[in-house]
């Protein structure tokens, strides 16, 4: 007999549950990895830090650099396509150069309302926008990379798959194993009153 390696998922799938069973199961038995972390933690260089003591604050290794909000780190994510390398807050003339953006949004509006308080989200044309901090904001695919579905939402600090609880930083990298493939990620800039998401 051949064997073969299932997820949890499929194998409880395989062995015949299904729906609101199969969530439970699933819930009761998940890894100290897969629950949701304190918020992340970073300092003025969008670098991750330790401690919100500013005296002690002293920035985390990374991998090969660090990514600002809404930008594409190394290989994961969406393109910079070399057209700009704006990304935060920017003048209103900056952001005017941004041509092949691929989301408008009026910050002014009230569909945007829930990005005017950390942590808010919105989701517009298959892409979330989140707060980030106020006035800073990050964007990724709402298409989640762990099963193609179009559940993804900021929650807290990163963003988060509602069907299975893949998780991923805002620089697109997977937080959990359910989130290794990592996450589309877009650069955002904006002057205030309008924010735009491109690649």
């Amino acid at each position: 007999m051949e064997k073969k390696e299932l997820s949890r998922y499929h194998f409880l799938k395989s062995i015949g549950f299904k729906g609101s069973a199969l969530m439970a199961i699933l819930a009761s038995c998940t890894q100290k990895e897969d629950y949701v972390l304190d918020s992340l933690i970073v300092n003025k260089n969008l670098q991750p830090v330790k401690t919100l003591d500013s005296t002690q604050a002293t920035a985390l290794p990374s991998s090969g650099g660090t990514a600002l909000p809404g930008t594409t780190p190394g290989g994961t994510g969406g393109s910079t396509g070399g057209t700009t390398s704006l990304s935060g807050k920017v003048t209103t003339d900056e952001l005017n150069s941004i041509k092949n953006f691929l989301l408008k949004i009026d910050l002014t509006s009230g569909s945007a309302a829930a990005l005017n308080t950390a942590g808010g989200y919105i989701i517009s044309n298959s892409i979330v926008v989140a707060a980030f901090n106020p006035g800073e904001y990050v964007a990724a695919q709402n298409l989640c990379t762990h099963q193609p579905r179009q559940r993804i939402i900021f929650n807290r600090s990163e963003f988060y798959c509602t069907d299975h609880g893949a998780r991923f930083s805002i620089t697109g990298q997977g937080l959990n194993s359910l989130g290794s493939r990592g996450l589309v990620v877009y650069r955002t800039a904006n002057d205030g009153k309008t924010l735009l998401v491109y690649s």
